[in-house]
This record gives structure tokens, sequence and C-alpha cells, in this order.
């Protein structure tokens, strides 16, 4: 039962660390277009910092 329980936590967690990585992807992805469209370095500077973010998370994830 307990191994079950844990199990089913991992599986939450996992999909949870999911979404956060694709929810920070689908923002960079909106601040590329911006970018390309518009030259705007303020875009470039948040895809720089959504990047930094997604190494963080990874990073963590990994020690995990």
């Amino acid at each position: 039962m307990i191994s079950r329980k844990f199990e089913n936590e991992r599986l939450r967690r996992k999909q949870e660390e999911k979404e956060i990585i694709d929810g920070l992807l689908d923002i960079y992805n909106d601040y590329k277009w911006l970018y390309e469209r518009f030259g705007d370095e303020q875009y470039e500077q948040m895809m720089e910092q959504i990047i930094e973010q997604l190494k963080k998370f990874t990073r963590r994830r990994r020690r995990e």
C-alpha cells in the first residue's frame, strides 16, 4: 500500500513538472515570435530569462 501511494505521488509530481516545463516553453515560443516580428530587445531578454528558469528547474530536478 505504501509503495502504491508513493508511486501515485511520484507520477503526480512528474506530471506537474511536465506542465511547468511545457508552460515555460510555450511562453518562450510566444516571446520568440514577438522578437522575430518586432525585434524588440525586451522580448529577447525575456527569452533569456525563461531559458535560465528552465536550466534552474532541470538542474534541481536532476538532483532529486
